[in-house]
């Protein structure tokens, strides 16, 4: 997609005065079907490049027949568990999808402090949820972990998924204990086990272990080196689509080294990596000599050569060093935000303009209004 640009934006959405959700099931607008005449509020979505599911929420209403109970064999089709939705979000009759994934929870609420009102709040998952429940212990084909979750992903569960359009793409990148080595190069003996875990545990497992991130973008399922590839979004400045923001920093649990240490068993060899935190982490000079006497030692015999405990240093100091400076900026609702790439901040002054990695995106519409909240992370200055 092109760079975020607020002007442009201004002008495709009209001045964001008309927002517009839209939750389609198979398809289908659910707020098309005039029999049923429901009415979709309170929407909530957040999406991510952290180790977690992406989620969303939204509120039914107009849900009862005419004796005023629960019409549920009526709107049976549009609060089913386990069906796939796709969320889009947008303004002035122009949308972006912003959410796919599977009903996974169902409230039937009433309260009269909201005049009385009858309503069934629905929870969606991406794909994530799907692999939190999906548990076993077996031993795989994979020899290498990118095979590894490969194979995970071609289960007939998440084929199915995928043939229902729950899943659009599937995007995996080689991890280090594969890469220079050829198919048949490792003993059918090292193939690699899941052991009473479920697939997202064993797949965030494999992402830690490599310095790799999992995430769920519009059906399209990544795993790749944390933070590689991610083209710049483009630049904010101060404009009138800004309604809010909140940029810090805090060098607690910022560490200036990180040591890994194991023991190749190969060679019968210890194995000691060490890392350096050389960013800039204030305006001033105070900071670095309190955080370059910080050292995170980390031993791990599971850890099986050099090159893996590169990738855990690596792993460890990026986690540290991205604890360094957070963002949340709240926005007129902009649906093309989304996580897993670069945004820089322009024009609000030293230290608060810096290039932040946005980590989570929340699209939130209450019936009236449509925000976007963008929540980003930076390791230096």
């Amino acid at each position: 997609m092109a760079g975020i640009d607020l002007e442009e934006l201004d002008k495709r959405y009209e001045g964001y005065y008309t927002p517009i959700v839209k939750v389609f099931i198979d398809d289908k607008d659910i707020e098309e079907d005039k029999k049923a005449g429901i009415k979709i509020k309170d929407v909530s979505i957040n999406v991510t490049s952290e180790l977690k599911a992406g989620i969303a929420e939204y509120s039914i209403v107009s849900v009862t027949d005419k004796a005023g109970a629960f019409d549920t064999k009526g709107l049976k089709k549009y609060i089913c568990m386990g069906t796939c939705i796709t969320v889009y979000m947008g303004h002035a009759c122009k949308m972006t999808e912003v959410f796919r994934g599977f009903i996974t929870g169902v409230n039937f609420l009433y309260s009269t402090e909201d005049e009385g009102e009858y309503a069934i709040r629905v929870t969606a998952l991406d794909v994530k949820g799907i692999m939190m429940a999906n548990r076993s212990t077996k031993r795989l084909k994979a020899n290498y972990y990118s095979d590894a979750v490969k194979e995970i992903l071609e289960q007939p569960t998440y084929k199915s998924i995928k043939d229902n359009n729950g899943i659009t793409d599937i995007t995996i990148y080689d991890t280090p204990d594969k890469q220079g080595h050829s198919p048949n190069e490792r003993d059918v003996d090292n193939r690699i086990e899941t052991v009473s875990e479920s697939d997202y545990e064993f797949v965030v497992k494999a992402a830690k272990r490599f310095n790799f991130e999992f995430f769920v973008i519009g059906g399209n399922v990544v795993f790749r080196r944390a933070k590689s590839g991610a083209q710049e979004m483009g630049e904010i400045v101060p404009h009138s689509s800004v309604l809010s923001f909140d940029a810090g920093y805090d060098i607690t649990d910022v560490v200036g080294n990180v040591i890994v240490r194991t023991l190749d068993i190969g060679k019968a060899d210890k194995v000691e990596v060490k890392k350096k935190n050389s960013n800039k982490f204030s305006i001033g000079s105070k900071a670095r000599p309190i955080i370059n006497s910080q050292t995170y030692v980390y031993i791990d015999s599971s850890i099986e050569s050099r090159n893996e405990a590169e990738s855990r240093a690596e792993y460890i100091l990026e986690d540290t060093s991205y604890r360094l400076g957070s963002l949340k900026m709240t926005l007129k609702g902009i649906p093309e935000f989304m996580p897993g790439r670069f945004l820089s901040l322009k024009g609000f002054g030293e230290a608060v303009s810096n290039k932040f990695y946005i980590t989570d995106v929340t699209h939130e519409y209450d019936g009236f209004e449509y925000t976007t909240t963008i929540y980003g992370k930076a390791s230096t200055l």
